[in-house]
């Protein structure tokens, strides 16, 4: 039974958007990768910044500076203040200087007052006065943060008067001169140069320069979001691919089971399997081999009930038979009466016997055909084997002979047994048919492209007109007068065209008519697909 619990959802649904999904999901996750990009961007700020850092300690070291007692410049924190004021307007870094004792000067997000020193720290504007956009642009930035996407930056040390705690600084007052990036306070990118300030090779002292990676992150961010754009339309198309193959493969399959259900709660609706081989596809071959099934398992059917009514028309006459002569047998005292009524009873009992067992066999045909191994023979090796047992055992000498095309191969692929049984039961039959005085069988095997044809010649009295399809329907007999009643079931040929369909090939009877018009006997034709090579 099918299952018709109601789902909001088809499950061949869900997997084709799992498979979809998952390729799509790793793609954006590529894509939104942007490691390489980032990094980058901070490798050029971080030359721009070097250079600016340049300039700065160079406009430091020539007008931040005074003379000491012995002579020597020293940076003075007022004339560095001035200088750095001076700067600001061109220059929005943070600046930090340290002399050369490795004591800080100043830092320019400092004011001085009569209270002491306060930090200046840029600030966005209030979250409220945001417009929709950024507000969406800033909670993608925070759920993208939790996505291992980016550059892995260490943390910025805590910033204090001491100069071991600012990246770089010492090895600046040893004239050396480095570059940092790092994840501030506020878990934005920092960028850090740290330059000596020197006069010639005179180092006086050493400036830090920090700028905000915001633009980096922003630029980051902008691909960023055009990935996802780009990930929610393809999201979208997927979900509408999705159902377009839900609706041109989940939908077809349902309705091709419900209909597969309909037949098997009723063969009356063996036309109700929906017809979808206009489609060149795999639903198309399924509803085109359906409909092919319903069709064979149609007849199958009919075939059986069929066959039981035949069997029961059989075997009612021999019973009927056998009802009569007991009958009569207590109402005769005459020996002579009582001995033809019992011959009359062995009679039917052997003609029931008999068609019981050519029932039997017939009933287990399709199993055997479906199931009996098959072989790859040389047929026309096989067929000898054939006529010399036939020979012999229907005393044939001198009136069964064979005829084989030579220099041909003729290889079959199918059961032996079963072929010969073919052979042999067509033999038999015309062996009753000749003449006993001039009779003539005569078997033959041709090529004909890619089939095997063989003709079963007899030159018995011709079939009746009309009756040379009928010969091979069930329980049909037709037999010589000399022949005593009841010796044939008539399953023979029924059960010869059943095994040669069975190998996919074809068997027929004609009379043989000479050029004078004159009928000279029998031929039955068997045509069988060649294997292999001729």
């Amino acid at each position: 039974m099918i299952n018709r619990t109601k789902r909001y959802v088809s499950p061949i649904t869900l997997r084709i958007l799992a498979v979809n999904l998952a390729a799509l999901l790793i793609l954006a996750f590529g894509l939104l990768y942007t490691g390489e990009y980032e990094r980058g961007l901070i490798e050029q700020a971080q030359v721009s910044l070097l250079a600016e850092g340049r300039l700065l300690s160079a406009a430091l070291a020539g007008g931040g500076t005074r003379a000491n007692v012995n002579g020597q410049p020293i940076l003075v924190k007022d004339l560095s203040l001035f200088m750095l004021r001076k700067l600001s307007d061109r220059n929005p870094l943070r600046t930090i200087v340290f002399g050369k004792d490795g004591k800080m000067l100043l830092d320019s997000n400092q004011l001085v007052g009569p209270g002491g020193a306060i930090e200046m720290v840029p600030l966005d504007a209030p979250y409220d006065s945001w417009p929709l956009d950024k507000k969406i642009s800033y909670a993608l930035q925070k759920l993208l943060r939790f996505i291992p996407t980016r550059v892995r930056l260490p943390k910025y040390p805590q910033k204090l008067s001491n100069i071991s705690n600012y990246p770089g600084m010492y090895d600046a007052l040893r004239g050396n001169s480095s570059t940092g990036a790092w994840y501030g306070d506020d878990g934005h990118i920092l960028l850090t140069a740290s330059l000596p300030v020197q006069d010639l090779k005179n180092v006086l002292g050493a400036v830090m320069v920090q700028r905000s990676g915001k633009q980096i992150e922003e630029a980051v961010h902008d691909v960023q979001e055009r990935v996802i754009d780009l990930f929610l339309w393809a999201l979208l198309t997927t979900l509408l691919l999705s159902i377009y193959l839900t609706e041109t493969i989940g939908i077809p399959i349902l309705r091709l089971a419900a209909a597969a259900e309909k037949v098997e709660q009723s063969l009356l609706l063996k036309d109700s399997i929906p017809d979808f081989s206009y489609r060149l596809d795999e639903i198309g071959v399924l509803s085109t081999q359906l409909r092919r099934m319903t069709v064979a398992l149609y007849e199958r059917i009919n075939a059986i009930g069929s066959f039981a009514a035949d069997v029961a028309h059989e075997i009612k006459n021999p019973l009927a038979s056998l009802q009569s002569a007991v009958e009569t047998f207590s109402l005769v005292k005459d020996p002579a009466q009582q001995q033809k009524l019992l011959s009359i009873i062995a009679d039917d009992v052997e003609r029931l016997e008999r068609l019981i067992t050519d029932i039997s066999a017939a009933s287990r045909l399709d199993s055997e055909i479906n199931h009996a191994p098959k072989t790859v023979f040389n047929l026309a090796k096989f067929l000898q084997e054939v006529v010399k047992g036939e020979t012999e055992n229907l005393g044939l000498k001198g009136k069964l002979f064979l005829d084989i095309e030579k220099n041909r191969r003729f290889i079959l692929s199918g059961n032996e047994i079963q072929i010969g049984q073919v052979v042999t039961n067509i033999i038999q039959n015309a062996a009753s048919f000749i003449p006993s005085d001039g009779g003539r069988i005569t078997v033959s095997c041709r090529m004909q492209q890619d089939k095997i044809v063989v003709h079963i010649d007899n030159n018995g009295p011709p079939v009746t007109e009309g009756k040379l399809e009928t010969i091979f329907e069930r329980f049909y007999s037709e037999r010589p007068p000399t022949e005593r009643f009841g010796m044939h079931s008539g399953l023979g040929l029924s059960i010869s065209r059943q095994i040669i369909r069975a190998h996919k090939g074809a068997i027929f009877a004609r009379n043989i008519t000479s050029d004078k018009g004159r009928t000279e006997g029998v031929r039955f034709t068997i045509i069988l697909p060649a294997e292999g090579k001729k």
